[in-house]
Parts: C-alpha cells; sequence; structure tokens
C-alpha cells in the first residue's frame, strides 16, 4: 500500500529530483515497508546526483500498524527490526513522553531496509538534560550494551545545553558504518555555537564552522545542529535550516536556495522543482492513478471527508566537514489526510 500511496507523490519528484534508477530503487524499497503514510524525502542537491532516501514518521497510533509489520515481515532478520519492536513494547507505558520516532531508509545500503531509528525527545521539560534519562532507557532498547562507550558523551550533549536549548532527537545508525549516534540540538545561535562544541570536547579549527553558521543564520528563521557522537565527537556538522512557513507565504525559501546555487550546492533546475513541490495531491489533480485502497477507505468516512496528500519543505541541510566541500541536502515532507469542506 506504501508504494501505491507513493505513486501519487512521484510525479512531484521526477525528473528533477530523482532520475529513473534512484525512482525504481525507492518503489523496490517502499514494498518493503509498513503502509504508514506519513514521511519525506530527501534529496541531494548539486548535479548529477539523484540518489534520494526514504523517511516514515511514526505516531503512536502506528505502533500497533509497526508492530504487524515486524512480525509478518522478512525485515526482521536484521536485529534492528527486532530491538524496535522491544522499543514499540515500551513506547505506550515507560516511554510515553515519546512524541514521534523516525525511520530512515538508505536506498543504496542494503536488499533487506535498515532503518536508522530518530527517537523523538519531549521539548517541554527544562532543563534539557531531564531528557536524557528519556534517551537512555530508549537506547537501552535500540542499542543494548552496544553505546556504553558513548554515554559520557551523550550526556555531555544534553548537560551542556544553555537555557532554552534542547536536544530534539537521538538516532541510531543501524545503516551506517560509523559507530556513533546522531544528536540534533534545537535553537542553538551562531554566538552560542562554537563554545557548545568546546564543551563537548569536539577538536577541529572553528573559524570556517562558525562563519558558515553566521550566513545560514542571516538567511533562514532556526537551525538545528546534527552532531555524530560515539567514543568521541566526530568532524562533521549538518546544519539544518527551517523556515516556519512554507510557499507562497515564505519567500525566504527561494532566497535561501538562490544563495546555494551561489555557492554551488545547487542545481537550478532542483530549485524550481523544489519550489514546485509544497502543495496538495488530491484525486481530481493527480497524473497517478488515486490509490485503491484510500478510495475504499473514503467510503467509510464521512462524506464532507476528501482524502489528500499534503506535501511541504521541510528543510535543508548544509553538511560540513574539515578540508571537504560543503554539500547541500533537501528534505521534502508528505502526510495523507483526510480534509473536511470547511478545513
Amino acid at each position: 500500500m506504501l508504494v501505491n500511496s507513493l505513486d501519487v507523490l512521484f510525479p512531484n519528484l521526477t525528473p528533477k529530483l530523482v532520475g529513473t534508477d534512484a525512482l525504481l530503487d525507492l518503489k523496490a524499497l517502499a514494498s518493503n515497508l509498513p503502509p504508514i503514510l506519513r514521511g519525506g524525502f530527501e534529496c541531494r542537491l548539486t548535479a548529477n546526483t539523484s540518489q534520494v532516501d526514504l523517511q516514515q514518521c511514526i505516531v503512536q497510533d502506528d505502533i500497533e500498524l509497526l508492530r504487524e509489520h515486524i512480525i509478518t515481515s522478512a525485515n526482521r532478520v536484521h536485529p534492528g527490526w527486532l530491538q524496535l519492536s522491544d522499543f514499540l513494547n515500551e513506547w505506550r507505558t515507560s516511554l510515553k513522553s515519546i512524541p514521534e520516532i523516525w525511520l530512515e531508509f538508505d536506498i543504496n545500503s542494503s536488499s533487506v531496509p535498515i532503518p536508522a531509528i530518530f527517537v523523538g525527545l519531549p521539548q517541554k521539560i527544562s532543563p534539557a538534560y531531564e531528557t536524557y534519562e528519556i534517551a537512555v532507557h530508549s537506547l537501552n532498547l535500540l542499542l543494548p550494551s552496544a553505546w556504553s562507550e558513548w554515554q559520557d558523551n551523550l550526556y555531555r550533549c544534553f548537560a551542556a545545553c544553555p537555557n532554552g536549548i534542547f536536544v530534539s532527537h537521538i538516532g541510531v545508525m543501524l545503516s551506517r558504518n560509523t559507530p556513533a549516534l546522531r544528536v540534533n540540538i534545537k535553537r542553538l545561535q551562531a554566538n552560542s555555537l562554537v563554545p557548545y562544541l568546546q564543551q563537548l570536547g569536539w577538536q577541529q579549527q572553528s573559524n570556517e564552522v562558525e562563519t558558515l553558521m553566521r550566513q545560514l543564520c542571516a538567511l533562514c528563521e532556526r537551525i538545528t545542529v546534527c552532531l555524530d557522537v560515539g567514543q568521541h565527537i566526530y568532524p562533521q556538522i549538518g546544519l539544518e535550516c527551517i523556515f516556519l512557513q512554507q510557499l507562497p507565504h515564505e519567500s525566504r525559501w527561494a532566497v535561501f536556495l538562490d544563495y546555494l546555487i551561489e555557492c554551488g550546492l545547487c542545481e537550478p533546475q532542483k530549485r524550481e522543482a523544489l519550489l514546485n513541490w509544497p502543495g496538495q495531491s488530491n484525486p481530481l489533480n493527480s497524473l497517478a492513478p488515486w490509490p485503491e485502497h484510500l478510495i475504499s477507505a473514503s467510503l467509510l468516512e464521512p462524506k464532507e471527508h476528501f482524502t489528500v496528500f499534503e506535501r511541504r519543505l521541510s528543510h535543508i541541510k548544509v553538511v560540513w566537514q574539515p578540508q571537504r566541500q560543503l554539500e547541500a541536502k533537501a528534505y521534502l515532507w508528505f502526510e495523507h489526510r483526510w480534509l473536511s469542506i470547511e478545513s
């Protein structure tokens, strides 16, 4: 059901963002995933890079659907799926404050889908390190005994957060070779980035990344800083650039993408495709047949409700690594919804 649903969205991705081969790989992946119709696509923005990765956003209402998929699917041959099942058993009880998790799949990682699992942490707990115990409990389920040597470094990520700064997500990167967690920190400003990194023991030259942070802060509303945290804090820094409004209400998306083109980080054709992504797909404007299971489900909905896929730009990530060229990626959100005539 997932791959049939994504057929509705694929015309908005091809050919400028996703090439033919990548689209076939994406369909093959989606055919082996649970039918959860909420998530996103990760697209590289430079020329000749058509790889696209797929994400699914899981909320508590999806737990039984995901658990059933794990039980019945051959995907469970990878231990990550079984560890995810253990996590799901705790999510509704001792971990019920977790609002969401994300499953992220690298297209080229394996013929069997291996998820990177991002745990969303509650954001209304103060001070920020109070969410640390929630993260520890989650990691003990998702990475039993495999992350104990990283625990001190992870704790510093929480404890070093100034007031108003917090860790939003912890990523268990099962599909990657790097022995580390992905740690996302929200609300850091340009003038607090380097002091924060220094408290963690990050050992790179800071001038270049601080300059980049200042440039990006001048162009967007918010930045989430993404770190790889293992036995040490890895050099790579991801800067997720966020606008709170969508096009056409927020014209700065276009200005930001123009900046990336000037820096050689975005192909002009991809800029146009990204600016055209936000909107709604429905049975009347869809370029692909509407999924039969959604047509059937609509018969059970009130007559004033109708089926749509919402499309939004989530954020643009700029990745910095020492002595390497910057890289830019776009994250595109989608979600199936039942809308009423009033809404």
